[in-house]
């Protein structure tokens, strides 16, 4: 049973789904001089964008925090940092809600993963 499919079906009656571009970070390359430069691909996906309560800031550590956080729903997989494979995290480009321009907001935790889906908190500074 898709759980995840069938709640945003109905999710969408009152908030939309938003095109975004996914911006993946596929670890790092060095160039002439030595220096490391991180490399990404990009993806088109659609997402759900959720508002945060003040709760929320407080439990994930983030209350105090300059910028702004939304929480990310996603049909497959985005990563926050893993050291341990030597890359840094996802971005996600969209046009947030009232904006008219897109902008990056960085994947800075995955709050649930699974097999077909994910939850992410993103923040713009």
């Amino acid at each position: 049973m898709k759980v995840r499919a069938i709640a945003n079906s109905a999710i969408q009656v009152v908030n939309k789904n938003l095109p975004a571009t996914l911006i993946a970070n596929e670890g790092f390359e060095i160039i002439p001089g030595g220096k490391q430069v991180p490399k990404f691909s990009s993806y088109e996906i659609s997402v759900q964008m959720q508002s945060l309560s003040t709760q929320d800031l407080e439990h994930l550590g983030v209350i105090n925090q300059q910028g702004e956080f939304i929480y990310c729903y996603a049909r497959g997989q985005i990563e926050a940092i893993r050291r341990a494979k030597d890359k840094g995290s996802d971005k996600i480009s969209f046009v947030a809600y009232g904006e008219s321009e897109p902008s990056e907001w960085l994947v800075t935790k995955v709050i649930e993963s699974y097999p077909s889906w994910v939850k992410v908190l993103l923040w713009r500074q």
